[in-house]
């Protein structure tokens, strides 16, 4: 059985996905600023596909990347003709900065503990679902299928207990994507890991597939 998912004209392949995952950033920085009243500008930057053997090792590679430190997680797990968990991830000092941005607190960099009020985590749910749900719509577009989504949830993990965690899942593959956010002139950088099984991963590539095929037709 074919443990990895088949993907002929990768460039372009990643292309089409690159632009799906784009217009539904576009539409929930248009949302987050309508709500903070401040223009907030968000990108993808790239995208990777994990799966199997691959995953895990890369995966690593990648989450050092993102932080060394503690990183701050809102996630959702949806279902449908796809099945998987959407997370946002950021260092959780990047997000300190982003949330104080958010609610026009002066930014603190005098360093020390981070601490996050039952506010802040609110604030996080509601970025992370605005988000995620952004996001997850377009994958539901292109599928042309309404998924369903969980409540968001948002934790603190360090970096080894993330990944663990995403290990000792039942989804196979991966869909990672390099995202900014932009608020006055400050960035803050991060990621979303969309966790699907390969039967999921396989579908939405079957749909770029066809979109591939009519555009050479």
């Amino acid at each position: 059985m074919n443990d990895k998912p088949s993907i002929k004209n990768k460039s372009l392949k990643y292309d089409m996905l690159a632009e799906m995952f784009n217009i539904g950033v576009g539409k929930s920085a248009s949302l987050l600023s309508e709500i903070i009243g401040r223009k907030i500008l968000l990108d993808v930057s790239k995208i990777e596909i994990l799966c199997n053997k691959d995953k895990n090792e890369k995966l690593e590679a990648i989450l050092s990347k993102i932080s060394d430190g503690a990183l701050m997680v809102s996630s959702i797990e949806f279902e449908e003709k796809i099945t998987g968990k959407a997370n946002l991830i950021f260092p959780t000092n990047k997000m300190r900065t982003f949330i104080n941005l958010c609610m026009n607190q002066e930014i603190d960099n005098c360093g020390g503990e981070i601490n996050f009020t039952d506010i802040d985590f609110d604030v996080i749910k509601e970025i992370g679902n605005i988000v995620l749900n952004s996001i997850m719509g377009e994958i539901g577009n292109f599928l042309d299928v309404s998924l369903n989504y969980s409540l968001p949830q948002v934790e603190i993990f360090d970096r080894k207990s993330f990944k663990s965690g995403i290990e000792n899942t039942g989804w196979s593959c991966i869909i990672m994507l390099y995202i900014s956010f932009t608020i006055d002139g400050t960035e803050v950088r991060g990621a979303i890991i969309i966790n699907l099984t390969l039967n999921s991963l396989n579908e939405l590539l079957r749909i770029i597939d066809k979109m591939e095929e009519d555009l050479y037709e």
